[in-house]
């Protein structure tokens, strides 16, 4: 999270200018809920009166939400196609599961390509 600040002890008003305006670009604002939305408004209006957020309750709930409004549309695929992957190897693993008649399944789990394409078919179904 040290990479999204521009200084390491707070948060700065210019930063979170360009935070929101990534997130209206990419459409990740539209899929914030409302309480989020109120929050970063909250938290945009504070930066900008006061030039910064120290208080680092705020700082923490602020970065939660700019990891939403910055996450990318290939970071969401891979998010979602490791969570797939996940329930999936859980799934077979069990003793009488796929993995005891088709070891070759775990060989796809691990790729990254696998990954990408479980993750694609998550989110366009």
């Amino acid at each position: 999270m040290s990479g999204l600040l521009q200084d390491g002890d707070f948060i700065t008003y210019p930063s979170l200018v360009g935070f929101r305006s990534r997130g209206l670009r990419n459409g990740n604002w539209s899929h914030l809920n409302a309480a989020d939305k109120a929050l970063f408004r909250c938290a945009f209006w504070v930066a900008r009166v006061r030039g910064k957020i120290s208080n680092t309750k705020l700082m923490v709930q602020v970065l939660k939400i700019v990891l939403k409004l910055t996450e990318s549309v290939r970071g969401a695929i891979l998010r979602v196609g490791r969570t797939r992957t996940a329930q999936m190897f859980e799934a077979y693993s069990k003793p009488t599961g796929v993995f005891s008649w088709a070891p070759t399944v775990r060989q796809w789990l691990d790729e990254a390509s696998y990954v990408r394409y479980l993750g694609v078919l998550e989110i366009n179904p």
